[in-house]
């Protein structure tokens, strides 16, 4: 029965994975990447947006939306909190089986190292998964221009509509 509980978690734990944003970088080429950051915008009024972070202003926030694929245009006065990620995380996801498994070797001790191999690994893939993310409750606005693709404002000879999508190839 124990097994059974432990696979559903392990199983429920995998799967639950979210769904990356192609533009981030990996955490070797931070330095190298000509876009912005993933941004997620808790809205107070309107639905929450998502996507890319394009530039930022005294007023407003410029974010091409993964939903609508435009840019949206929100007024930093409607933003009830973000969260920003600006690289993709390193996962750690496959040490929780391996780590767990290989208590075997413990004997009897397992009763006793096999939880405490389970908690470590739990708690490395999580503080590895919020690995590169920052919240309104640890960064300004102002700070928050970094992250942006323009991050001293869009040039004058760009046209917001003309912002699109990166494409990746395989």
């Amino acid at each position: 029965m124990k097994t059974k509980i432990i696979a559903t978690i392990l199983l429920v734990f995998f799967l639950s994975s979210c769904r990356l944003a192609l533009y981030l970088p990996s955490s070797d080429t931070i330095d190298e990447n000509e876009y912005g950051s993933y941004i997620k915008i808790i809205h107070k009024t309107k639905s929450n947006i998502y996507g890319e972070l394009i530039a930022i202003d005294s007023n407003n926030i410029i974010v091409l939306s993964d939903d609508s694929e435009k840019c949206e245009i929100v007024s930093l006065s409607d933003v009830e909190q973000f969260t920003l990620k600006y690289a993709n995380s390193t996962n750690y996801g496959w040490t929780i089986p391996i780590y767990t498994l290989a208590t075997i070797g413990h004997g009897w001790l397992l009763i006793f190292t096999a939880p405490i191999n389970l908690i470590v690994t739990i708690s490395i893939n999580i503080h590895g998964s919020n690995a590169f993310k920052y919240s309104d409750k640890n960064m300004t606005f102002e700070k928050l221009k970094m992250f942006a693709r323009y991050p001293q404002g869009i040039p004058s000879h760009i046209d917001i509509d003309s912002i699109g999508f990166v494409t990746v190839s395989p």
